[in-house]
């Protein structure tokens, strides 16, 4: 009646694809350690930790103390680190104190932004020269 062969019969169960929807943190939940996606990201819960991801979405509830690498970051919650982005949105009511660096930064009224800002790196450029200075002169 039941078969418990373990024997392969070439049927493949396809796994979750790129593009699909967001891993989600909901609001009830707080984690502390580092999460890393290949894929997309929504955080409404609270993070103590570096996140890794394609695109993230950082929603109002949305709370990141660490360090953010993505693509793409929109942020309607708060965020406190550094956030290294091609194109970074923070939406109104967001809340960032972070470092960026980036090559898009779109801020809108009702905002909140403190920290330093610098152009993402181009991998097409050389690495800038380090000059030092003598002191004795």
């Amino acid at each position: 009646m039941f078969n418990n062969s373990k024997k392969d019969n070439g049927v493949k169960i396809p796994g979750p694809s790129k593009g699909t929807a967001p891993s989600l943190l909901s609001s009830d939940l707080t984690i502390t350690g580092n999460l890393e996606s290949e894929g997309d990201m929504q955080i409404d819960g609270t993070i103590d930790g570096d996140i890794k991801s394609f695109t993230l979405t950082v929603s109002e509830s949305g709370v990141i103390r660490g360090t953010i690498d993505a693509e793409e970051v929109t942020i309607a919650g708060s965020v406190t680190g550094q956030i290294k982005a091609r194109h970074v949105i923070l939406v109104k009511g967001a809340k960032v104190i972070a470092d960026l660096i980036q090559d898009r930064l779109s801020i809108e009224p009702g905002a909140f932004f403190e920290g330093n800002c610098r152009q993402y790196p181009d991998e097409n450029e050389p690495e800038a020269i380090q000059l030092e200075y003598d002191d004795q002169a």
